[in-house]
């Protein structure tokens, strides 16, 4: 988390600069970001749907349980939305969800700590650079949709969103234990 050259949420240059460029590599969108961000985000909202049906079909060619019903669920979604909805439904919903997006993603992601070198300790790593949101009732758990579990999302990103409330204290308990920062 949260390496430059190396981590995907925060490789978001050159539309987005969650940190100060080199001068050399600076762009003028730099500039005008804080009016544009939703856009960029809008776009990774829409590379992480694909992502995810990567996922799925990765899942069932590996034969993980359940991967086929999770598979032909989104397809099933899929096909719903575009067959039903016109692009003057789907294309708003996609800016919508970007600007959602880049409102969880930003304070979650672009908070912490940077590395610019290698961090041997992975898991210390993800501890000093991932920042958790504190949601305080069921709308806004609802309403953040698991990102408000980052630290849970980066340790174990293929488990489901669902069972990271349950992870929050073990993960707790295992930084008080092993001194993790």
């Amino acid at each position: 988390t949260n390496e430059m050259g190396v981590d995907e949420d925060i490789a978001t240059d050159p539309f987005l600069f969650p940190y100060a460029p080199d001068p050399a590599n600076d762009s003028p969108l730099r500039k005008i970001q804080h009016l544009i961000f939703y856009i960029p985000f809008s776009f990774l909202f829409a590379l992480w749907r694909v992502d995810t049906l990567k996922v799925a079909v990765d899942s069932v060619e590996q034969k993980r349980p359940d991967a086929k019903g999770e598979l032909w669920y989104l397809l099933a979604h899929y096909f719903v939305l575009l067959t039903f909805f016109p692009l003057s439904v789907w294309v708003p919903a996609v800016f919508i969800s970007g600007l959602m997006s880049a409102l969880i993603v930003t304070p979650t992601h672009q908070s912490e700590e940077f590395f610019s070198e290698y961090q041997p300790d992975w898991v210390t790593a993800q501890f000093e650079s991932t920042r958790n949101a504190v949601t305080t009732n069921p709308f806004s758990e609802w309403l953040w949709g698991g990102m408000q579990y980052q630290l849970e999302h980066h340790l174990f990103p293929s488990m489901p969103r669902s069972k990271y409330p349950e992870l929050r204290p073990i993960l707790m308990k295992f930084a008080e234990e092993n001194k993790v920062p």
